[in-house]
């Protein structure tokens, strides 16, 4: 999935706004310019021709006022005409002539501005110089300018091209705003639901991602409070019962019921421990960053590391066939000395669990590319394919027994897989059913020189050998 870039949903929106700002100004600029741009052509020299026709009767008295009568009759405009000095020679019957003064008249030219009523005003000329002005004044409005109603329906489809983006925007917005609220509310159920075409539907998937990984992490956490409830329980019964029979048997049989209440609380205590291990991990990576707090990192030698809690399992379990194949020279990593050992252990512990006395266990170590290979495989009775996928889940077992036999509460390739996550490694784990199980785990080789305090470290581990 592309990752979801705010810049360029908020670049969208501000180029959208701008742009339909620049076409509403040009718009108004344009409707302003034809507002002022002067009268069609055509209707100016209509009228100036009539006006000047009129002017040659103006010698005429009577057949000045007969012309412009049949001019009004033919045109439905109103005529009037002046002498230079501003007196009225002939005008259209039944209308009123514009009281222009002759200072006024002096200054106007045919190119005066159209308003409602129009008007035309024609200055007459002869040779000798200016004899009058002729003015028209127009009864029906002259035809549209070119380019206002085309500025009108670009206004109009704009207008609606904006509606429909602002619903289209403020929609799946108003969904996130509301899932986003319900969420924070507490509903950890509520998703946007978003087509993921766009920004805003990418975003909305990342939200719904997010609550899923919040979702599952809410319900891993009751399941975790659950399981411990009920893991705790049974131990903690048999020690009841142990108590109960020791104080009230024979010795012998007290002592035996005590040894036994002694494998329950050391199971007890590794459970704590295997739950504390694992909250403390889970919790570190959640931080900003994902810096784990919970772990110390030393420059450490894991191929001393494995020879040592090889030869100590083996020691424990002496009825247990362990190799161990790991370098003489040294495999450095940058991690914690105690949890990798505490994974191994689980390693070797649920090998052990799982196959019958004497099978042989494989531990092994190898430098693979930049990376540090631990391996335990063994021989024992494997895992099904269905119970593979939820082997790391927390208190997953695929032995339902719960046994003294098999011990364990479910943690241990849990805790080892926090443990690798910590160490910015993987684990991987393959098995079948009555071959055996083999789980590996890859840590990243260290890096760059050794640091004096790494150095004495390593020296001190390799004295402890």
């Amino acid at each position: 999935m592309n990752p979801l870039r705010p810049w360029r949903l908020a670049a969208q929106i501000w180029a959208l706004a701008l742009l339909t700002q620049a076409v509403v100004v040009l718009s108004l600029a344009a409707m302003f310019w034809m507002s002022r741009h002067p009268a069609p052509p055509n209707f100016m020299r209509l009228h100036e021709h009539i006006i000047r026709e009129l002017a040659t009767h103006a010698d005429e008295p009577g057949g000045l006022q007969a012309a412009v009568d049949r001019a009004s009759a033919a045109t439905t405009d109103h005529f009037a005409l002046f002498s230079r000095d501003g007196a009225l020679l002939a005008a259209t019957r039944g209308s009123t002539p514009p009281q222009l003064p002759f200072e006024r008249l002096a200054t106007l030219s045919r190119t005066e501005r159209i308003d409602a009523p129009a008007r035309v005003i024609v200055p007459l000329r002869a040779e000798d110089g200016l004899v009058g002005f002729g003015v028209a004044r127009l009864q029906m409005s002259p035809p549209p300018r070119p380019g206002v109603s085309t500025v009108a329906v670009v206004l109009a489809v704009l207008a609606g091209l904006s509606v429909l983006l602002a619903r289209r925007l403020s929609e799946p917005l108003g969904r996130l705003v509301g899932a986003a609220q319900a969420f924070g509310a507490g509903d950890v159920q509520v998703r946007v639901g978003l087509s993921p075409r766009g920004p805003l539907g990418l975003l909305g998937r990342v939200f719904d991602e997010m609550a899923d990984r919040v979702a599952e992490l809410l319900r891993s956490q009751r399941e975790l409070l659950a399981n411990v409830s009920h893991e705790l329980r049974t131990p903690l019964a048999r020690l009841r019962v142990a108590l109960e029979l020791a104080a009230e048997s024979d010795p012998e049989t007290a002592r035996t019921e005590l040894h036994l209440a002694e494998d329950d609380l050391a199971q007890l205590e590794r459970m704590v421990e295997d739950v504390l291990r694992t909250a403390s991990l889970d919790l570190a990576s959640l931080r900003p960053g994902g810096s784990h707090t919970a772990m110390q990192r030393l420059r450490l030698d894991v191929a001393a590391l494995v020879h040592r809690t090889g030869r100590r399992f083996a020691s424990a379990w002496s009825n247990s066939q362990v190799t161990i194949a790991a370098p003489a020279e040294p495999l450095y990593v940058d991690g914690d000395p105690e949890l990798l050992r505490r994974a191994l252990d689980n390693l070797l512990d649920n090998a052990r669990k799982y196959s019958e006395p004497g099978s042989p266990i494989t531990l092994r170590a190898a430098a693979e590319g930049d990376e540090v290979v631990l391996e335990v495989a063994d021989a024992g009775i494997g895992i099904d394919a269905a119970d593979q996928v939820q082997v790391f889940t927390p208190f997953f077992r695929t032995d339902r027994s719960r046994t003294r036999m098999t011990g364990g509460v479910g943690l241990g390739l849990t805790l080892v897989q926090r443990i690798a996550l910590a160490h910015e490694g993987s684990v991987a784990l393959e098995s079948e059913p009555g071959r055996g199980t083999r789980v590996t785990l890859r840590i990243p080789r260290a890096r760059g020189e050794l640091l004096p305090a790494q150095a004495l470290h390593c020296e001190r581990t390799a004295a402890q050998e």
